[in-house]
């Protein structure tokens, strides 16, 4: 699958779904949030079960060159 994981700090709450699922892309921070580990850690089955099953729909996959909306 082409893109880039993302995770949406704000939105997520740590419920360790995504690293359950894809525990090669997906690890939890000091803060109990999100990070990705490594971009093609696990399958893109597994990647997309990561993201259909996160409870805030924090996970994204954002194409390469498209903005975020964030300030650099």
């Amino acid at each position: 699958m082409a893109g880039e994981l993302t995770v949406d700090r704000d939105r997520c709450m740590g419920s360790g779904q995504c690293t359950f699922y894809a525990p090669n892309t997906f690890d939890l921070d000091d803060l109990s949030i999100a990070v990705v580990i490594d971009q093609q850690g696990d399958s893109d089955d597994k990647v997309q079960m990561a993201m259909s099953v996160c409870p805030t729909r924090s996970i994204a996959r954002v194409a390469a060159g498209a903005s975020t909306g964030g300030t650099a």
